[in-house]
């Protein structure tokens, strides 16, 4: 999961190259500095252009990235649902647990060429506990036994090499979460149900990426005149997207238990949320040198070749999400395994977590 994600960040990073002022990613030019006449002058630039189209042939076309970082933005508070609270594991005292959750803008990015806007994964560790061990039976009023409270967190880096692209993935997530028993459960373990649960905390994840990449591409034309033009251009682009955002959800939960082994959740939330993506890309090329050789001389300095694409973008998460989400659990024996679900309400934002928690 965590490849898959890399790769589309590889192909959506490529976006940061767009400029304002060209559909095209990369931008090449050719600069008669040499007076050459203007007929064979053109001939060049229509050289040039042909590289720069074959150079960003299959890759996006673009004004601005913008949307990807909001999309990146918004889509790291989905993936970080469900990861550090439990909705449905029953804990009588301890929870261990560890999960994996991704987020997606399935908003079709017209910046990218893209079927979405953004994307997101985190991952965490989890403990828990209920509060009822406590000598004293309340909290700010709140009955211990109905009080449990989590803590997660989890930093994990994934490298990427091919063979002319190398990229990494840097995640980090940490975060509070506090559920309260609103309703008492009623009924069994074979038929019970679970009662209505208020949840709240705090989630923080964060994501760095970088991508860096090779580009080799020779110019030859030959004017039956003057004689041979040639020229190389090298760029070694590299884009980077760092991305942080804090969620402080309110949720209300409950969820229903079936001959033990079967546990049905759902709920709804809404989410104050901060934070933004910050998108960094250059080419990191230098201007190169068109020669001529033939009736011309040699190696007769015939103009340059002048390359461009630098753009910074910052997109902020939505500071407002309100969303609903549902969820399976199968129950072991001290074992529970879950998948969850979420989406928001009024715009394309989803997410899904899968974990496992040991509850006693």
């Amino acid at each position: 999961m965590i490849k898959k994600f890399c790769q589309f960040i590889t192909i959506a990073t490529l976006a940061l190259y767009a400029t304002p002022s060209s559909a095209q990613i990369f931008k090449l030019k050719f600069n008669n500095t040499a007076g050459l006449a203007q007929p064979l002058a053109d001939a060049l630039a229509a050289q040039v252009q042909t590289i720069e189209n074959d150079i960003n042939k299959g890759l996006p076309s673009a004004s601005t990235p913008d949307r990807l970082m909001k999309g990146m933005a918004n889509s790291s508070v989905m993936a970080g649902k469900g990861i550090g609270s439990d909705y449905a594991s029953n804990m009588s005292v301890l929870l261990i647990g560890a999960g994996i959750g991704v987020g997606a803008d399935l908003e079709k990015n017209k910046a990218t060429d893209s079927p979405i806007s953004g994307a997101g994964i985190q991952a965490g560790l989890l403990i828990g506990t209920n509060l009822g061990w406590m000598d004293t039976q309340k909290i700010l009023g709140l009955e211990t036994n109905r009080l449990n409270v989590y803590i997660n967190g989890m930093n994990y880096t994934y490298n990427m090499n091919q063979t002319d692209t190398n990229g990494s993935a840097k995640l980090a997530s940490y975060g509070m979460h506090f559920s309260y028993d609103w309703v008492k459960p009623k009924g069994s373990k074979l038929l019970g149900w679970g009662g209505v649960k208020i949840h709240t905390g705090f989630e923080h994840n964060s994501t760095t990426l970088k991508v860096n990449s090779k580009i080799k591409k020779d110019l030859s034309y030959t004017d039956a005149t003057t004689g041979t033009y040639t020229s190389s251009i090298i760029a070694n682009p590299d884009a980077s997207i760092d991305v942080a955002t804090n969620s402080i959800p309110l949720e209300l939960s409950s969820s229903v238990q079936i001959l033990y082994v079967l546990s049905l959740y759902g709920g709804l939330g809404a989410d104050y949320n901060m934070g933004s993506a910050t998108g960094k890309g250059n080419l990191n090329s230098q201007d190169s040198n068109v020669v001529c050789n033939g009736t011309c001389g040699t190696n007769v300095s015939a103009g340059t070749i002048s390359s461009s694409a630098n753009v910074n973008s910052t997109g902020k998460v939505n500071p407002f999400l309100y969303r609903g989400f549902a969820g399976v659990q199968v129950n072991l024996p001290w074992t529970r395994i879950f998948v969850q679900a979420d989406k928001a309400f009024g715009n394309q934002l989803v997410g899904a977590t899968a974990g496992v928690r040991f509850a006693f």
